[in-house]
């Protein structure tokens, strides 16, 4: 009795964790931060790839279709971090920029204030 119990309970959590799996899809990280600037999100992709943070480089991906681009920082040697900014077309001449950082070592949290500084002065900003 003992054994068919502890099968049926194993068997129940197997289901549960597969069902989960199957129907749901994880929620994305809230950005750490965001802002709106008088740039087109092109231009703010470009100048953001270009001008990069803390020593990284940016690898920017533009997706006209979407109004869309991200720009995802990555080492000297070309392998790309889960650190980006996410850009999205507004309106005409405007975009919105996302900072994510899914690294939580301690350490980064410096990164952060540099890419708001970057982004405000690719924005005009600054």
């Amino acid at each position: 009795m003992t054994r068919i119990l502890c099968f049926v309970l194993l068997a129940s959590g197997v289901a549960a964790c597969t069902t989960v799996g199957i129907t749901t899809k994880p929620q994305p990280d809230a950005p750490l931060w965001s802002a709106t600037y008088n740039v087109p999100y092109t231009v703010m992709a470009n100048c953001l790839a270009a001008q990069p943070i803390g020593g990284f480089t940016g690898v920017p991906r533009i997706q006209p279709e979407a109004g869309t681009a991200t720009v995802t920082l990555a080492l000297g040697d070309g392998m790309q971090l889960a650190i980006n900014y996410i850009i999205q077309r507004t309106g005409s001449g405007t975009s919105v920029v996302q900072w994510r950082r899914h690294l939580t070592v301690g350490g980064w949290e410096p990164i952060d204030s540099d890419a708001r500084t970057r982004a405000d002065t690719c924005g005009g900003l600054s």
